[in-house]
């Protein structure tokens, strides 16, 4: 009989040992290429350990300031305007009023100030619309742009919070539209609305009465009692206070709340900061011969205003066994802000720089040579050997071109360049500049970390 060829008892076994063999081999070749790819990312990462990347940064524009931080006071001719009880103010801080002018009101009940803001709405509106009637201009457009410009004021003014001038942005708004109103003929006037405005005014200025009135006793700037403070020793004694003892002064206060009065005015167009700084710091108000700088400084008050104010130095005087310093200053510029100031904080502005800022850690010294390409300026084309300014040296930075590295050349730090610096960066003049040698112009991509730089090397 023939025996059946899959009888357990004659099998061979070959086929589950190729099966085992296979598996083998697919398994093997798994653990090779996961130990490949291991290798090649442990390969990877000790290539950029030594050859690490190119790390950039765009060049851009920016300002510098050097400046002097200080403490002291701002002196004011001022006179006090008496006055007390329960005030309605008709002048605004900082309005420059002639001598007679009524200033504010004293009310004898509490619904005259409501009745005074009321009657004040309404004499805005009555004006505005009295302007308008008087447009000489038949140019819609521009009208329209006069409006639109009034809109984008008055949204600017909200974004940063400033009322007074959201007012005045609401004003112009107002008055563009409404002349627009009478231009295209959408109303032929206003003589109706104003006659009935006029009418509510008269009825309140009858319940208002007449309150007994505050003036201005000479002309100046005005300033409210609540919005501004008051010296507490005479303007003659601050200003014969040597270094030390005005330090000391601050530090106790040389300024008070004003009360008991309206208000004051501050005569004329000028007025003068005493302050204290440090003796290294005051080196920057100094000329070479020692003497004040003769050229206009600039003073702001951080945290009051933004707004810098063109100065004079007066005198500065260095008390070297403190390490202090005074300083007097002038400005004939009056504002708002300023007017409401006393013993406050400055900066003392010497000197404006605008370049570019160009990372301090991105500058190399190149050795000159005569036979240098021109995008190279006079460097060398070889590899840089130097970090450090030296004699033949020039310094630049390296600058993306396409694929290529390229030298481009700054001033070298003297009289005519000085060192500016941004903390971690330098301000460089861009190229064209006159009187420079710099190549670098906005938006070039420096090299700002980079190994074996050197100019027309070729970047991975």
């Amino acid at each position: 009989m023939q025996k059946d060829m899959h009888d357990p008892e004659h099998s061979t076994g070959e086929a589950p040992d190729a099966a085992r063999t296979s598996w083998r081999t697919v398994l093997g070749g798994v653990v090779a290429v996961v130990l490949l790819a291991i290798l090649g990312y442990v390969g990877y990462q000790i290539l950029h350990l030594l050859n690490p990347p190119n790390t950039y940064e765009t060049v851009l524009t920016a300002t510098v300031e050097d400046k002097v931080e200080a403490d002291g006071v701002v002196l004011f001719n001022e006179t006090v305007i008496p006055g007390g009880g329960d005030m309605g103010y008709l002048a605004e801080d900082g309005a420059r009023v002639s001598a007679g002018t009524v200033v504010a009101e004293v009310y004898t009940n509490s619904g005259q100030s409501a009745l005074r803001a009321s009657l004040t709405s309404l004499n805005e509106q009555i004006e505005l619309l009295q302007r308008a009637e008087n447009v000489s201009s038949t140019q819609v457009d521009t009208m329209i742009q006069e409006r639109t410009t009034a809109l984008y004021d008055l949204l600017d003014a909200a974004d940063r919070g400033a009322l007074a001038d959201m007012d005045t942005g609401r004003e112009d708004y107002l008055l563009a539209q409404n002349k627009i109103l009478v231009v295209t003929g959408e109303a032929s006037d206003f003589a109706t609305q104003i006659a009935g405005l006029q009418a509510q005014a008269a009825q309140l200025q009858s319940q208002l009465g007449t309150p007994a009135q505050i003036t201005a006793p000479l002309t100046g700037y005005f300033v409210r009692s609540a919005s501004t403070r008051q010296l507490t020793q005479p303007a003659e004694t601050i200003l014969a206070m040597d270094a030390p003892t005005l330090q000391a002064a601050l530090a106790a206060g040389l300024d008070a709340p004003l009360t008991g009065c309206a208000g004051k005015m501050v005569s004329g167009f000028s007025w003068s900061y005493c302050g204290v700084c440090t003796a290294e710091q005051a080196q920057k108000l100094l000329r070479a011969d020692g003497t004040p700088l003769t050229s206009t400084v600039r003073i702001r008050f951080p945290g009051q205003t933004d707004e810098a104010l063109p100065a004079e130095l007066t005198e500065v005087t260095i008390d070297e066994a403190s390490g202090l310093a005074r300083f007097v200053l002038t400005c004939d510029s009056v504002t708002g802000e300023v007017l409401r100031l006393g013993q406050a904080e400055a900066e003392v502005i010497v000197s404006e720089t605008t370049g570019l800022r160009v990372p301090a850690a991105a500058v190399h010294y190149v050795l000159e040579t005569p036979e240098a390409s021109p995008e190279a300026g006079s460097a060398s084309s070889a590899p840089a050997e130097s970090t450090e300014a030296g004699e033949n040296y020039v310094p630049g930075v390296y600058v993306k071109f396409g694929n290529l590295a390229r030298f481009c050349r700054i001033d070298p730090v003297d009289n005519d360049h000085p060192l500016v610096t941004d903390g971690d960066y330098i301000i460089v003049p861009p190229k064209g500049t006159d009187g420079s040698v710099s190549e670098v112009r906005l938006y070039d991509q420096v090299i700002v970390e980079g190994q074996n730089l050197y100019d027309g090397k070729l970047l991975s």
